[in-house]
């Protein structure tokens, strides 16, 4: 019975939140503590397609706009700094590996 309740007050939560974000996206303004997956994957010296996958593997929540992502901003930057710091490359070479995104080339290194 209290799992059935939890359950129940779980899915209003969600509810609500994608009505406040439909409602918010639908005037083209970012949520607070949103930001652009773009800008946010320049600054962690990641591609967009990678940054894209981290989200997606890491449940960070990732919502499409127009034609663009937009993901939740603390929760991205704890999640790929600790794959950043995790991430193994070997001698010479210009790629990174971490198990949750694969192989992938890293332009800047992300000030911690």
């Amino acid at each position: 019975m209290n799992s059935q309740l939890k359950f129940n007050e779980l899915e209003k939560r969600v509810q609500s939140l994608e009505l406040a974000l439909s409602s918010l996206l639908r005037k083209d303004t970012i949520p607070e503590g949103m930001t652009q997956l773009t800008s946010i994957a320049a600054e962690m010296g990641l591609s967009t397609s990678k940054a894209e996958e981290l989200a997606r593997n890491c449940g960070v929540m990732i919502v499409r706009q127009g034609n663009g992502h937009i993901v939740h901003e603390a929760k991205f930057r704890e999640a790929a700094l600790i794959v950043i710091k995790g991430a193994k490359r070997k001698y010479g070479s210009k790629y990174w590996y971490h198990p949750l995104i694969g192989k992938f080339i890293m332009t800047v290194r992300p000030q911690v």
